[in-house]
């Protein structure tokens, strides 16, 4: 049985298979802290796909058929998401990744099935997006901007490659703690298609929207959210890979877990807000709703009977 030594105390500890699962951290306040993050995220997520659920009344199957593309990737974002957080808090803080190499691996191959999924979602997100505002009249196979598109998002099949090439699981000499992250190689393609396919996709949907003089005010509501949104998780997606590529493709196992599971929590927040309804959006609803009813209940008024109610 091998012995280790705690960097800090220089008391030596021993692992095992047959111990109990567990996790270095430094104090014990850092893990509660990062098991509320946990906690927090799976909460927040379930949330989001829940309200979506509900507004989506997914009981009928009329609502099936007319079920957007859009709508079906903000739903599978929150639940691959949910999934995220679910399975690497389970990992941290229940089997434990110093527990033995298969823990510690799986640390990693989580990151990659589950971040590069919510990734490759959102570019389909926000693919669709582009290829509804620009409104061609063709099919999304026949349109030139939705192939460059899809063309690009095809490309991160590449960087998946690269991922699961690039990774790296590994124990600490010292103290023993689990080491996961990606070699240069892997992380700075990454970085530079995240940045690249971020900025292609928002600026092909906001230049129809804001060059046009007849963008309705809610189409350029939109917009915006979306140029904000784009922004916000840009932002967490490139800090969270240059910290990465900057600590030479190595950090602690829960720290990486804990890093990629809140960019994924911007993301979908972010996607929550883009598809969620304004409060213009819903009078406006609202007062179409009320209108479509009246003109259905004038049609069955007899002459000289009273207007009914609506």
């Amino acid at each position: 049985m091998p012995i280790y030594f705690d960097p800090h105390s220089r008391m030596p500890f021993y692992r095992s298979s047959n111990v109990m699962a567990y996790s270095i951290f430094p104090t014990a306040g850092l893990q509660v802290l990062i098991a509320s993050i946990h906690f927090l995220g799976v909460t927040i997520l379930t949330f989001f796909f829940s309200r979506r659920l509900l507004g989506e009344d997914l009981n009928s199957k009329q609502v099936w058929a007319w079920l957007t593309w859009t709508r079906i990737c903000a739903l599978l974002v929150f639940m691959d998401s949910y999934l995220f957080m679910f399975s690497s808090g389970l990992l941290i803080f229940s089997v434990g990744l110093e527990r033995d190499t298969n823990a510690c691996a799986a640390g990693i191959y989580l990151c990659v099935s589950f971040y590069t999924t919510s990734k490759v979602l959102i570019y389909a997100f926000l693919s669709e997006k582009v290829y509804i505002v620009w409104d061609t009249g063709r099919s999304r196979f026949r349109s030139p901007v939705y192939l460059i598109c899809a063309g690009t998002v095809l490309l991160y099949l590449g960087i998946i490659i690269l991922l699961v090439w690039g990774r790296i699981a590994e124990f600490r000499q010292g103290d023993g703690a689990c080491v996961i992250g990606l070699k240069p190689t892997a992380s700075l393609p990454l970085l530079a298609y995240d940045l690249y396919i971020n900025i292609l996709l928002t600026g092909l949907f906001l230049w129809p929207v804001f060059r046009s003089t007849h963008s309705s005010a809610r189409l350029r509501r939109v917009a915006i959210r979306t140029l904000v949104a784009s922004g916000v998780a840009l932002t967490t997606s490139t800090v969270n890979i240059a910290v990465l590529a900057v600590l030479d493709g190595r950090e602690l196992g829960w720290v990486c877990l804990t890093c990629c599971g809140t960019d994924v929590i911007f993301n979908a927040a972010a996607v929550f807000w883009v598809t969620s309804r304004t409060s213009q959006d819903s009078h406006s609803a609202s007062g179409a709703t009320r209108s479509n009813a009246i003109r259905a209940a004038n049609v069955h008024i007899q002459p000289g009977e009273p207007t009914p109610r609506v």
